[in-house]
């Protein structure tokens, strides 16, 4: 089986304002102090873990957590563009309160996100399109490594629409984001190609 522990970087300061990041990676991106912490706190929670690969989207504030997380596991990690967040297009770097303000039919009434075909029709990617580019990348790594136990350092979109992937499931809402910090697993079977989704957004709590 090849298990692939999915992070979702720590809290950034757009997180705090509500800024819509997608690929943005500016200073507003870095992780705050508490953002900083979270990542510590995480690397104590999976010392005991056992790793054969620590692989990150190379964005800045994925960087950040990954940096955290080798202080306690003694592993060299690789960046793949592949793991970088959705792109948001048009709203890139925009408030996410005065979006949803102008444009309520975008938005889920219930969890605040835009709903699955919006992203595309600003310009931005849509489920599908970030299924395609994840969904390339692990099959890359059941094939060379069939075996492994690879943790992955992500964002919240992304590791969203893998876990949707996961379980053959349509684009929605009804899923929230894994939150900051949180550990999402997802497994497969190199043989059949079975993937299975094992939890979802847990965290190691950070008083």
């Amino acid at each position: 089986m090849t298990t692939f522990d999915w992070v979702r970087h720590g809290q950034t300061q757009a997180n705090v304002d509500q800024i819509m990041q997608g690929q943005l990676d500016t200073t507003a991106t870095h992780l705050t102090v508490r953002g900083l912490q979270q990542a510590e706190h995480l690397a104590q929670w999976l010392h005991g873990e056992h790793y054969n690969q620590l692989i990150s989207s190379p964005l800045h504030r994925t960087r950040q957590t990954t940096a955290a997380l080798t202080t306690m596991m003694a592993l060299t990690p690789t960046f793949d563009d592949r793991l970088m967040e959705a792109n948001y297009g048009d709203w890139t770097g925009k408030s996410l309160p005065a979006v949803s303000e102008q444009r309520p039919q975008d938005f889920d009434a219930v969890t605040g996100e835009a709903l699955p075909d919006v992203l595309a029709s600003v310009g931005g990617e849509s489920y599908l399109a970030i299924q395609h580019r994840v969904g390339q990348w692990l099959a890359e790594q059941v094939v060379d490594h069939p075996n492994d136990h690879i943790l992955v350092v992500s964002h919240g979109l992304t590791i969203k629409a893998t876990a949707l992937l996961m379980l053959a499931a349509p684009a929605t809402t009804a899923l929230p984001e894994p939150t900051n910090t949180s550990v999402t697993r997802m497994v497969i079977d190199p043989v059949t190609g079975h993937r299975y989704l094992k939890f979802y957004s847990v965290s190691p709590q950070l008083t």
